[in-house]
């Protein structure tokens, strides 16, 4: 939890997009590749949604195989942007790579590949040290906040990569989602369109940053983690108490200050149980946000990413100051992930002082 350290690279890869850039862009945009689609291995004759990566076979129906081929073309993405600097760096990376929960057509048995996927991609002189962790939405954010401790003034890494993969066009959890209602089909009020995402961000210490010539694209104000013992597709009523401690602990830094954050990036996908979850955290913590509804999320332009989403996440915000289109200086990212746990994320521009992007009254 330190301003010390900083975003400075990305890669990404999403149904919508083959960069960190094209992604977000695509996503800012509108566009979408969520689809009506029919799956005769699973029955029926009716249309279900989902989002599917255009340049991987549609008839490939495997998670694993799926996560493996993007996330190393996500990871490949980054490590060629520091490239120009790789050779000062000379040093072991951790890579902290959130993954799905286990689930069915997910197993820890699977993490081999993706993991050797990753491996396989070429670091140069950076030793790439890939460190899975199978805790869902809110794997990458759990990640970024171990790294920032790793990288901040008492770390030992010069630079650690913190990510999220996941395809959800597996035939076994296509069925399991559709056995809890929660896929998006024809005539349905409620679930999301299952869809499929990597994506990794490079963090570095703020000194470390200038000494390198690396330009910053988001400064890490803060972040924490909580756990919900109310989960989803239980009979417990969730009050979002675990999400409204680790936003709070998030936002700590502006209690006695007039700083309010424009930005929310989520991964609010269609499911009640994650929009009411937001609803009490709004009405408890409302006053810190300009606008606590404005709420974004790759979901309408990628379906939901799962474990992906909170490192797209990051990209987005990042690349929203990029290229000067944000709401304002502050972004909270924040993720919740099906087994409890809760994370978010403070960021801050590291050029607030450059002005434009879309002010409050713009829309």
């Amino acid at each position: 939890m330190s301003a010390d350290v900083q975003i400075v690279a990305a890669g990404a890869r999403a149904p919508v997009g083959s960069t960190a850039e094209g992604v977000a862009a695509a996503v800012r945009a509108g566009i979408s590749r969520v689809r009506r689609v029919q799956v005769p291995e699973l029955g029926g004759e009716s249309d279900s949604f989902v989002g599917r990566d255009g340049l991987l076979d549609p008839n490939e129906w495997g998670g694993a195989g799926r996560m493996a081929v993007l996330g190393a073309a996500a990871l490949a993405e980054v490590i060629g942007k520091l490239a120009p600097t790789a050779a000062y760096l000379n040093a072991e990376v951790p890579v902290l790579v959130g993954l799905p929960e286990e689930r069915p057509g997910w197993e820890a048995s699977d993490v081999p590949q993706v993991v050797a996927a990753l491996g396989a991609v070429g670091g140069g002189s950076l030793r790439l040290r890939i460190e899975p962790r199978l805790s869902g939405h809110a794997a990458a954010l759990d990640g970024l906040q171990e790294a920032v401790t790793r990288v901040g003034r008492a770390g030992r890494c010069p630079l650690v990569l913190v990510g999220g993969v996941d395809s959800y066009l597996d035939i076994e959890t296509l069925a399991w989602l559709r056995e809890n209602n929660q896929w998006l089909e024809e005539g349905s009020r409620t679930g999301f369109a299952p869809g499929e995402a990597a994506a990794f961000v490079a963090l570095v210490a703020a000194s470390d940053a200038r000494r390198l010539g690396l330009t910053p694209a988001a400064t890490v104000r803060a972040s924490a983690t909580a756990r919900e013992t109310r989960l989803i597709n239980t009979d417990a009523l969730n009050l979002g108490e675990g999400l409204t401690s680790a936003v709070s602990k998030a936002l700590a830094s502006l209690d006695g200050s007039r700083e309010t954050v424009e930005n929310i990036h989520c991964d609010i996908n269609g499911d009640r149980y994650r929009s009411e979850e937001w609803g009490f955290v709004a009405l408890r913590l409302g006053t810190a946000f300009r606008d606590a509804s404005a709420i974004q999320t790759p979901v309408r332009s990628c379906g939901d990413v799962g474990a992906a989403t909170g490192a797209l996440n990051l990209v987005m915000s990042a690349q929203a100051w990029r290229r000067r289109y944000a709401r304002g200086p502050r972004s909270l990212v924040w993720g919740s992930s099906d087994a409890g746990l809760r994370a978010a994320v403070l960021l801050e521009d590291p050029n607030p002082e450059r002005g434009g992007g879309i002010r409050p009254w713009a829309r």
